[in-house]
Formats: C-alpha cells, structure tokens, sequence
C-alpha cells in the first residue's frame, strides 16, 4: 500500500535546495501542484508517490498557459478581443494565457472551488464560475466566441458538443487526455498510456466518438509538456461538423508520435 506524509515533507525530499521556510512560501504564494492541483496547505496529508511540483516566476500562473500559448500557435488562432469561455479553469493557466494574448473576457468555469489564482480572480476581464459543471450550464452571459477545455477525470468526446452550443464560432481548443479516454474496460491500465498502439487507438477512438456526436478535429498538436505521470497529451482544434477523415487523421496522429 502507498504510504501517505505531508506535503512539504515531500517537498523537503523532493526539492532539498530549499529551505523550511522558502517551502513555506511557496505554500503560501499558491507555488506549489500536486498532480496538478494547487496545494496550499502544507500540512496536507498526500500518497508518497504523488507528482509534486513547485513552479516559480513563471509566465503564466500554471503550465498550462503554456500549453495553450504553443495550441494558439500552432493553430494560428487570435482570441484579441474575443470573449472566451475556458472550461475546466482549475488554478486558471488557460484563462491567464487568453488574457495575455488579449481575450476581452474570459469566463472561467470549474467545478472546483477557490482553486482560481487571485490574480486572475480579481481581474475585472475575468467572469469566475466556480462550484459549476459545465455540461449543466445552459447559456453564459454575454455569449463567448470560442473555447479553450482541459476536463479532468472525463472523456472530451462526451462534452464537446455540449459546450460548442454555447459558443459563436462553435470551436474548441480541447487539451485530449488519452489517459481519460482509455476504456474502463482495459485490462492492466495503470494511469499511464505507454503503449504506443493504445495510444494510437485511444486518439482515433476520441476521433470516432467526436464524429458520432457531430464534431471534428481539424487540427492536431502534441503537448509541448507531458501530463500527470508523464502521460502524452494532444491539443486539438474541435469545430462543430466536419474534420480531418480517418485516414488523415491517422496520419498526422503516426507523424506527431515519430517526433
């Protein structure tokens, strides 16, 4: 069984370059994921084997802004003055990059509580939705134009067409997660999709199940940073009807994986 400690005492192992009390303050400063999640409590009893992460003065207020920043890129999309709405905002990466790149609004959805940083929280550009499911949410006031999604714990494939119905555009950037996307019927699934033909499978399964539910991927990029416990990750440009066919989307899924 996986012993449990706190999290600064994994902190202490896991960054001896630091301090008691500069550990302290990263707690304090909100500085500090366990797989993922803002950790502010240092005192928090945490799994031994769990990813800690202490990120600091970086450009966005999680990773994930970076994420989105190489998608925009790669995309070749533009959010200047563009009211967004960011789906799954956790600590608020996604939404602190549409900022940055000059959405006039963003409305920040998650059905998490106080895990939005407060710099983003006290920004008047910035609609907080916090204790909300986003496939519960009818209509957003006023009407974003696009999406940015990052679910955790469920399959893209069940909500894009849920949440193209309350944009204009009907386009999401969706980070795909193939590790929630594996079946619940895997045998020997441990969190980690290592098979590079699982993978394979997994991503043109997210394809088909989009396609049933009257959407397609369009575009296709490999996260520039690995997920929890180093799982691959996929940007992907969702729009409302038509994608890539099959077989070009297997291609460019082959030509991601060779890279």
């Amino acid at each position: 069984m996986t012993r449990t400690e706190t999290a600064i005492a994994l902190a202490r192992l896991r960054y001896p370059q630091f301090d008691s009390d500069h550990l302290q303050a990263f707690f304090a400063c909100r500085n500090v994921f366990v797989n993922d999640e803002l950790v502010t409590d240092p005192h928090m009893k945490i799994k031994s084997d769990s990813d800690l992460e202490i990120i600091v003065n970086e450009k966005y207020v999680s990773r994930g802004g970076l994420k989105l920043e190489h998608a925009l890129q790669q995309f070749g999309l533009d959010v200047k003055d563009k009211v967004m709405l960011d789906a799954g905002a956790s600590t608020g990466g996604f939404t602190d990059c549409l900022l940055q790149h000059g959405a006039l609004l963003v409305h920040s959805v998650d059905v998490g509580y106080n895990q939005l940083d407060y710099s983003l929280r006290k920004d008047s550009r910035v609609i907080v939705h916090e204790r909300q499911n986003i496939m519960t949410m009818d209509c957003l006031e006023p009407i974003p134009d696009m999406a940015v999604a990052d679910l955790s714990f469920r399959s893209i494939s069940g909500a894009a067409s849920h949440i193209m119905g309350l944009v204009r555009e009907k386009l999401i950037v969706a980070l795909i997660k193939p590790q929630f996307e594996v079946p619940k019927w895997q045998v020997g699934f441990d969190g980690v999709v290592k098979d590079p033909e699982l993978l394979r499978q997994v991503m043109l399964n997210v394809r088909r199940t989009l396609e049933e539910d009257g959407c397609g991927i369009c575009d296709l990029s490999v996260s520039p940073i690995k997920g929890r416990k180093g799982n691959v990750e996929f940007l992907g440009l969702l729009r409302l009807g038509t994608g890539l066919s099959e077989d070009e989307f297997t291609a460019v899924v082959n030509r991601l994986m060779e890279n």
